[in-house]
């Protein structure tokens, strides 16, 4: 479970522990002694960039400099959020693209993939990208900077939908699905969904709780590399 916005008094609801990727754009900065009591509350915090760039401007940066960028979130998240203490915790790429740099073809696009987690593995110990939301365990333990995740978005009925599709397919086929929820309320941005919906995937989420293991991020990316037999990796440093 994944939210990028302000947090509420309950930001998961249902008792539900959760991941929050937070950037210095927006209202994060405002809120850290909220985000920061989050995190005391068992929630992940992750690291989301400090300018969240988007696509055409990654585009332009080196290696260096998107360093530098998650380098200063990672700067904020421990003097804000962690109490000074490094913790374990996850990465959410900016508009889920996993890429930099100027990327023509698809051997240099693989090659930049592979320059993105070999710097983010420095920082963080996995990282969730956006597609269907569905992660093959053994596919998590290959390439764990690579998490797939499903956007939950729409109006109520569409957001419901989508969420409960994935939730029932993570099921029948023993997948990891990882849902996206960007914000609550008439933001603006074509992504966020209502709280009643929100509140509606919770309910969902707890009823199925049985077939389940809900947990954040990390929590879960832990729990299958300590249980998935060991395998090469796409990117040799990992």
């Amino acid at each position: 479970m994944e939210l990028t916005t302000r947090p509420s008094r309950d930001p998961c609801a249902r008792g539900i522990k959760g991941t929050f990727y937070l950037t210095a754009v927006g209202t994060a900065t405002v809120h850290a002694k909220q985000w920061a009591k989050v995190y005391r509350r068992g929630h992940e915090i992750g690291n989301h960039s400090f300018s969240h760039w988007n696509n055409k401007i990654l585009a332009t940066k080196t290696k260096r400099d998107v360093a530098a960028d998650i380098g200063s979130m990672e700067a904020w998240l421990l003097h804000n959020i962690y109490g000074k203490v490094p913790v374990d915790h996850t990465y959410a790429y900016p508009h889920g693209n996993g890429m930099m740099g100027a990327q023509e073809t698809i051997g240099s696009r693989q090659a930049g993939a592979c320059e993105y987690e070999s710097l983010l593995s420095t920082m963080v110990t996995g990282a969730r990208t956006l597609g269907s939301g569905e992660n093959d365990p053994k596919m998590v333990a290959k390439r764990r900077f690579n998490i797939s995740g499903v956007p939950i978005n729409g109006d109520d009925t569409t957001a419901f939908n989508i969420a409960k599709s994935a939730i029932d397919n993570g099921i029948a086929k023993g997948t990891w699905t990882v849902a996206v929820f960007h914000s609550l309320g008439d933001s603006g941005d074509g992504y966020s969904i209502s709280r009643a919906a929100y509140t509606r995937i919770a309910d969902y989420l707890v009823s199925r709780q049985a077939d389940l293991y809900i947990a954040p991020v990390v929590t879960v990316k832990n729990h299958i590399l300590a249980h998935t037999p060991p395998t090469d990796s796409v990117c040799a440093f990992q």
